[in-house]
């Protein structure tokens, strides 16, 4: 037993329940849960109110407690029939070893003992034990579900609870049923707020009666509470239908009327922050909220969700189970399950009758009666308290620990009022690889045990996204606020850590799908505290790859074809716009679903400049679908937003929009059936087009106005069909012809024709109309036998260069210009610029990773000892490694023999006096062969490129 969580008051308290416990002879009463139940005198007196009429006259032994449990040693002459321990105390039941022994002298002998704070006689052996256990409701043999939880086990501890309210929210309850009216006290009507909240729908009555249908009366059935004080509140109507203000509004009265829990059998798909902020209000005030998960489980499958407000995290979420303690596949699963109660039951019914009823919203209130009857036994618990001695009784009925059809398990209502509870329901946790699931979206409750202490957590990122974690240390009261270190781990990596400095922190942390580590720890690891705290772990979505997209301007834009694309909506009332330009008409029709019951989609589409058409008739979960439409040529907007309320709140989920676009395959370039009616082609533009008939031709003309390299680029051919490209020039002679054969496609590429006007005749082996082909022209001048530079800057110097043949291209025609130049080719250049002569590579200066062979190799040797350009201290000379501006004009400068010059100051804004290159630089800027931008700046760090080194390489070379 623990007593961090209290300090001094439970540790005061603590004996008293110790007591208690062994004058139930260890069978029914334990010690107050530790790190839970505050002010175990106030518990022990209400224990005592249930006690039978009448006690034995001589003792059952005696009570011996130790003023510290580490004082406790073996006692002569003493027979110990029981020990209760605990870290906080330790209560002995003995008697005199010899049966003929005199007690008194015996006594007071122990009395002496060092250690011994007292010894008294063990006068009420049954002072906690019911006088009877067993309802005599003749109707209860059909209540099958009431040994299902432990009910009739908890009776033999405690039965009844008249000291605080329960207040039910739901349809009212029959205020004359005989076997519940004389449990009820004063409630309200929000449907009639002029009437009393009288049952006309007979949900609420059902409720009623499975809290506390008066027990052992000799009429019907009995509750979990024989006797209570229940409140109705009408918040629903005749038809069960309610608002959510009217829930709201319910809470709040039940709250301020003095209820201390609140049952609710009703829920929606829909989070609320207006609801959040009620079910925060209401814990702060002390007040316990029980909720059912909801019953659509087999009817919206993987979809389906626990319900709010179950699901909020302060909230007891309750799902149900079958008799046979497996979970009912109609009961909501999820995440946010605290605990499972029976699916079926036999309760009360309207007009003073009895009926079998089903769903959470019968196992709900029978997790409301076990926290009442918890409360009848510590009623200084908090609310979290209460929950977690709950989670902590329950039966592990699903895979082990957590689960999401069970919770933490089945509701066992006599170990609830008898248990002792764990201060960390989670240790050992201490490490990595003891790291246990940290529930995501519920409020959980653990300890720090001292400075050492690591507490370690892991969740299941369902998505990218955030992963918030509200935090909230339970300093005792008087003691200063320790610093707390929360942090974020993936796999090994620490990602982000934040301190909590206050007491209390919410942080965010980024993460990817997948499994996430966290870790709560003291700053100071010298700490000597215990410090209970809460901490609730909540995940949002990050936004799609399509945001931002919340106008119609903003709308990201899709092709005009048909596909399928996933969203979310990670903000609030978030709206999501897409945009698709149809180049031909056709017929258009829209789709979209969704993976989550929070989700209800709506679909809208427009034609720019038209009136917005929606379409949103199905339930929530359910996939929305558009006519057929007919479009024509132009843009169009389509949105898709969650119309579960009109600015709904994001929403852990995706959903898949499906575009489906049969297009009106016209050929747009007809006609060009004849080489006179050749569509003129454009270099780089792609062309589409389709085959007619089995006779269509479809012709483009190309005019080149100098020797040129040309490639066309034939495909997206119909599977089955294939195309033949031939190419003529203006006397109608063939100049060349090939097929796509089965792959779909051609590229005729590199083809070398001189000045003139070409026609390209396009055919295939069948008509289509279908799907278009494609076919891209691009030709490019051939300028020094390269086709990249006719354009560029430095087309002057490598026409130059490239006729001396100091420079050569990279590849068919190419050159490129703009790819950085690497140490190889950079030395190439310049050996073949300045011709020097040397002969092989000295010994002590061959590199690792240049062999003989190499295509570079001799000149690297050449310029090597020229003392041009040096290798690296590991040995290497890394000739593909990319050449840097200030090392471009080096080369060059040591290959054209100019001499340094130091600078009196800085050559360039960004190259300082004793840079290494400073004074090349300044003696090539002194030559005019190098400048800076505009601003005077070289960069020399900046990779040099292939244009750059044959201009300044140019310019030297020709002074």
């Amino acid at each position: 037993m623990r007593r961090d969580a209290l300090g001094s008051v439970l540790k005061r308290s603590l004996p008293a329940l110790l007591l208690a416990g062994i004058l139930a002879c260890g069978a029914a009463l334990p010690a107050a849960p530790a790190g839970l139940a505050p002010a175990g005198a106030a518990a022990a007196g209400k224990a005592a109110a249930v006690a039978p009429a009448g006690a034995k006259e001589e003792p059952q032994g005696w009570l011996l407690k130790w003023r510290e449990p580490a004082q406790a040693h073996e006692l002569r002459g003493t027979r110990v029939l029981r020990r209760q321990s605990s870290e906080a105390a330790e209560v002995w039941l003995v008697q005199p070893a010899d049966g003929g022994a005199d007690a008194s002298a015996w006594a007071a002998r122990l009395q002496r003992e060092p250690g011994v704070e007292y010894v008294h006689p063990n006068e009420r052996v049954h002072i906690l034990a019911a006088e009877q256990t067993a309802a005599d409701d003749p109707e209860i043999g059909k209540q099958t579900y009431l040994k299902q939880i432990g009910a009739p086990e908890a009776w033999k501890t405690v039965r009844t609870q008249t000291d605080l309210t329960i207040a039910i929210v739901d349809t009212g309850i029959d205020l004359d049923h005989p076997d519940l009216k004389r449990n009820l006290v004063p409630g309200t009507n929000f449907v009639q707020p002029n009437k009393p909240p009288d049952d006309d729908n007979g949900h609420g009555t059902a409720v009623a009666g499975v809290i506390a249908a008066e027990g052992d009366n000799g009429l019907g059935v009995s509750g979990i509470l024989w006797e209570a004080k229940l409140m109705p509140i009408k918040a629903l109507d005749s038809q069960g239908d309610g608002t959510e203000r009217d829930l709201g509004e319910a809470i709040l009265y039940a709250v301020r009327n003095g209820a201390r829990i609140v049952v609710m059998s009703v829920g929606l798909n829909r989070y609320s922050p207006y609801m959040l902020d009620i079910v925060n209000y209401a814990e702060s005030k002390g007040v316990l909220l029980v909720a059912a998960a909801g019953n659509d489980g087999v009817t919206h499958g993987d979809k389906a969700e626990v319900k709010y407000p179950a699901a909020y995290p302060t909230v007891l979420g309750v799902s149900g189970v079958k008799p046979d303690n497996t979970p009912d596949p109609r009961s909501n699963p999820g995440p946010e399950i605290d605990l499972a109660a029976s699916w079926n039951v036999y309760t009360t019914a309207i007009g003073g009758r009895y009926k079998k009823e089903e769903g959470t919203s019968m196992a709900a209130p029978q997790v409301a009666a076990a926290a009442a009857l918890v409360w009848a036994r510590y009623p200084s618990l908090k609310p979290y308290q209460v929950r977690e001695l709950l989670r902590q009784s329950a039966k592990d009925i699903g895979a082990p620990g957590l689960d999401n059809k069970s919770g933490y398990g089945l509701l066992q209502v006599d170990k609830a009022v008898t248990m002792t509870a764990k201060s960390d329901r989670f240790e050992p946790n201490g490490t990595r690889a003891s790291a246990k699931p940290l529930p995501a979206g519920k409020q959980v409750t653990a300890l720090l045990s001292a400075g050492s202490d690591l507490d370690w957590y892991t969740l299941d990122a369902p998505y990218d996204g955030i992963v918030t974690l509200n935090f909230e240390g339970l300093t005792p009261e008087g003691s200063a606020t320790p610093a707390v270190r929360l942090s974020h781990y993936t796999g090994d990596t620490l990602k982000a850590s934040a301190e909590t400095k206050l007491g209390s922190r919410v942080v965010d942390f980024a993460v990817k799908k997948g499994k996430q580590a966290f870790l709560i720890q003291y700053m100071n690891k010298d700490m000597d505290l215990k410090l209970p705290y809460l901490m609730t772990a909540t995940f949002s979505m990050a936004p799609d790859s399509y945001e931002p997209n919340d106008k119609p301007y903003e709308a990201f834009t899709l092709q005009p074809h048909s596909q399928s694309i996933t969203g979310s909506f990670h903000q609030l009332a978030d709206r999501d716009w897409y945009a698709v330009t149809f180049t031909q008409g056709g017929t258009l029709s829209l789709r979209v679903t969704t993976n989550t019951v929070r989700i209800d989609p709506e679909l809208a589409v427009q034609q720019a400049g038209q009136a917005l058409m929606s379409y949103d008739e199905e339930r929530e979960g359910e996939a929305e679908q558009s006519p057929v439409l007919t479009v024509s040529p132009g843009k169009y907007y389509i949105r898709v937003h969650n119309a579960i309320s009109s600015e709904a709140s994001p929403t852990v989920g995706t959903y898949t929009l499906k575009m489906d676009y049969v297009p009106k395959y016209a050929d747009p370039n007809e006609p060009n059936d004849k080489y006179y009616e050749a569509l003129m082609t454009t270099s780089g533009t792609e062309y589409v087009g389709v085959i007619g008939s089995a006779s269509d031709v479809d012709w483009f003309q190309i005019r080149l106005a100098s020797t040129s390299v040309v490639d066309l680029n034939l495909f997206n051919v119909p599977a089955g069909k294939m195309m033949k490209l031939e190419a003529y020039d203006k006397k109608q002679k063939l100049v060349f012809t090939q097929m796509t054969g089965r792959s779909g496609s051609l590229q005729a590429a590199n083809k070398v024709l001189q000045p003139g006007v070409y026609y390209i005749k396009l055919t295939a082996n069948g008509a289509f109309d279908k799907q278009y082909y494609r076919f891209k022209v691009k030709f490019d001048p051939l300028v020094a036998g390269f086709r990249d530079i006719a354009s560029h800057w430095s087309r002057d110097a490598v026409v130059e260069m490239s006729r001396l043949g100091i420079v050569s291209g990279t590849g068919p025609y190419t050159f490129e210009p703009n790819r950085p130049i690497t140490r190889a080719e950079a030395v190439v250049m310049a050996i073949k610029a300045y011709k020097p002569v040397v002969y092989g590579m000295p010994a002590d200066v061959r590199f690792k990773d240049l062999d003989y062979d190499h295509w570079a190799y001799a000149a690297i040797a050449k310029a090597v000892q020229k003392g041009w350009i040096k290798g690296f201290p590991d040995g290497t000379f890394r000739p593909d490694q990319p050449v840097t501006r200030a090392e471009m004009a080096m080369i060059i400068g040591y290959a054209d023999q100019v001499r340094p010059v130091a600078p009196l100051g800085n050559p360039f804004k960004d190259v300082w006096r004793n840079h290494w290159a400073a004074p090349m630089l300044n003696a090539l800027k002194l030559k005019g062969v190098i400048s800076g931008t505009e601003d005077n700046a070289y960069e020399p760090g900046k990779k040099a490129s292939r244009a750059e080194f044959t201009t300044i390489l140019y310019r030297v070379y020709r002074q």
